[in-house]
């Protein structure tokens, strides 16, 4: 594997950078029904195919932003849709939902590419936002989860925690599927 390729690949884990077709159309579908003058933040690391599904959906009025993770100070007003990459470590990806989600407007949507897929980015997801009542799971489509920015009550944040939680299953089996990979290619090695 090529030096740049090792070096993504570490800092994303075991996150894929390429969308899925299903997971491309999820982004365009959302950007697509943004009113002018909407905003559109994309902070992380943001794959170029993720960028371009969001600029073939979001109409021209629409803006839309890659930014880097401490450059929330220079952005004035709230944020209708805010695109989250896979971030690690757990120090990087907490700073994330700790600065980024609180600017979204009521019914604006949050993705995370990586979300129970990268452990550092999954733990400070599920602690971040999974806990809090103004954010509803709306979805996973692979490692892209969606959450909607609203008010939940008791029993909704109840429910909406069960949701996140099932997810958990296909954490879990991506988690062994990257440690039964790492282990074969060790044994590989190790027989040559």
């Amino acid at each position: 594997m090529p030096r740049a390729k090792t070096a993504r690949a570490a800092v994303l884990g075991s996150v894929a950078a390429v969308f899925s077709p299903a997971q491309i159309e999820r982004l365009e579908a959302c950007a697509r029904v943004l009113d002018p003058p909407a905003r559109v933040v994309m902070t992380g690391n943001v794959a170029p195919d993720a960028v371009a599904a969001i600029r073939r959906g979001a109409g021209t009025d629409v803006d839309v932003l890659v930014v880097g993770t401490g450059e929330i100070a220079s952005l004035e007003g709230s944020i209708d849709l805010l695109f989250i990459g896979p971030a690690a470590p757990y120090s990087v990806a907490a700073e994330l939902f700790g600065r980024w989600p609180g600017r979204v407007a009521p019914g604006g949507l949050l993705f995370v590419h990586g979300a129970f897929a990268a452990p550092p980015l999954t733990a400070a997801l599920l602690r971040a936002i999974g806990a809090s009542r103004a954010w509803r799971y709306y979805g996973r489509e692979g490692a892209l989860a969606e959450y909607v920015r609203a008010d939940l009550t008791h029993g909704e944040r109840v429910l909406d925690t069960i949701a996140q939680l099932a997810q958990l299953a296909y954490f879990t089996r991506r988690m062994a599927r990257r440690r039964c990979k790492r282990e074969t290619s060790r044994d590989r090695v190790d027989a040559a």
